[in-house]
This record gives C-alpha cells, structure tokens and sequence, in this order.
C-alpha cells in the first residue's frame, strides 16, 4: 500500500480518534478478560469500517506477495492448489471489500445527513458508489480476474485448470511432469501481473475514497462528530445572535 496518501491520512486520523474511546475499554479488558461490549456507539462504526477495510486491502496486498513466492517445500501442497487457493482467496477479498467499502460510505452518509445537507452529500457520495462499482467491476470483471460473484458458483480459469490437470498427471506420468511446471509458471505469471495491476488501480480508488469520508467527518484534522458538529452550529448561532 505504498504511496496512499489519503489512505494514510485518514489511518492517522483514526489512530488520533480511537484512543479516545477505547482507552476505557482496554482498562476494563485488562482488570476482567471476560469484558465484553457490542460496540454499537457511532465511534466505533467510524473505527471499526476503516479497520475492515484496512484488513481487506492487506489481505490483498498479502495474496499478492504469496502469489509471487512458490508454496512450502510440503508434499501435501502442491503448486497447483496453492496458487488456486490464493486465486480464489483474493476474488473472495475483493468482493468483500467492494462490500465494505459500500457499507461503511453508506453509514457515513446517513449519519451525516443530520448536519449537512442532503442533497449536498448525495451530490458527493453518488459519484463515490459509482467510481467503487466502476473500479471493481473493472477489475474483477470480464476485463480483469473475471468475479462472477464468488459466493455462487466457483470460479474457473482456462490456465489453473491446465494447471490442475497436468499436476495430477505428473504424478503418475513422467511425460507430464516439464508440462506441468511450464503450466504452473504460466499461470503463476499471469495471475501475478493481474493482481499486482489490480493492486495499483486499487489504491487510486482507496485514495479517493478516503480524501472524501476525510473530508466529511474531520475539521481541522480531528473527527467531528454528527451530534458535535451541531453543537458547534448552534454555539455559532448563539453568538450571531448576540447584541
């Protein structure tokens, strides 16, 4: 996740703001380890949406580098399965994040609706959903990894195939067993340049899209909440309409 500057903007914003309210947490984590809370306060929707999305773009990120590396020295994982796996995994994340990302600008919005005006956020957040859908489409769609909505059917592709195929007769047939290392490297090569593309086009959106949730719940570099945003309107308007 090199060079994302609203990414990392905006993970500083939330590593200022979580402490906030999660120091009391933490000290009565520490004096019972069966301390539990559901953590429904809008600070922690603010907190816990970028943390998902955090998670989801490492996760990617971490699939890229897997993908890149050839699996254990392990008889019971072969490099057939090992780079499907990764494959499906990464179609798998990305659907997710598409999720997130959706979900966490929608809560935003909503929630912000109570201070500026609707219209106004509709005329931001309805370019965001579109450039979402429009990036991730793009890549996991017929001109990237080909998602056909992952928790359906399982995905299939031409060169993992090959690829399964030639490793489970290299087993058994010597004749298959040049075959199927080309077969892996092929395949291996391909779905890393993918992903590593994919990866790049990525963070342009990641960046976009935190500049513009920045924007939104932060004033001078710290995050304003709905009901404090309003607050600060009507001390404003208190001293307006002082003699």
């Amino acid at each position: 996740m090199n060079n994302l500057q609203g990414y990392k903007k905006f993970e500083k914003l939330m590593a200022d703001f979580a402490p906030t309210f999660l120091e009391p947490v933490v000290q009565k984590k520490l004096q019972n380890q069966d301390f539990y809370t559901e953590q429904t306060d809008f600070e922690y929707i603010i907190f816990n949406g970028f943390s998902e999305i955090s998670n989801s773009l490492k996760t990617l990120n971490l699939i890229e580098k897997f993908i890149h590396i050839n699996p254990p020295l392990d008889e019971d994982i072969n490099y057939s399965n090992y780079l499907t796996y990764h494959v499906h995994n990464y179609l798998q994340e990305m659907y997710i994040l598409k999720e997130r990302l959706n979900t966490y600008a929608t809560k935003i919005q909503r929630k912000y609706n109570k201070v500026f005006d609707k219209e106004l956020l509709k005329s931001i957040f309805n370019p965001l959903f579109e450039i979402i859908k429009t990036t991730l489409d793009g890549i996991t769609g017929e001109k990237g990894a080909r998602n056909k909505h992952v928790h359906a059917e399982k995905f299939q592709d031409e060169e993992l195939k090959w690829l399964s195929s030639t490793t489970f007769l290299a087993n058994f047939h010597d004749e298959f067993k040049i075959p199927s290392k080309v077969a892996y490297q092929s395949a291996k090569n391909k779905w890393y340049n993918t992903i590593y593309n994919n990866n790049q086009e990525l963070n342009k959106l990641i960046d976009i899209y935190f500049n513009i949730i920045y924007k939104i719940i932060s004033v001078e570099n710290k995050v304003v909440l709905p009901e404090t945003y309003i607050k600060m309107s009507n001390k404003t308007l208190e001293r307006n309409s002082l003699p």
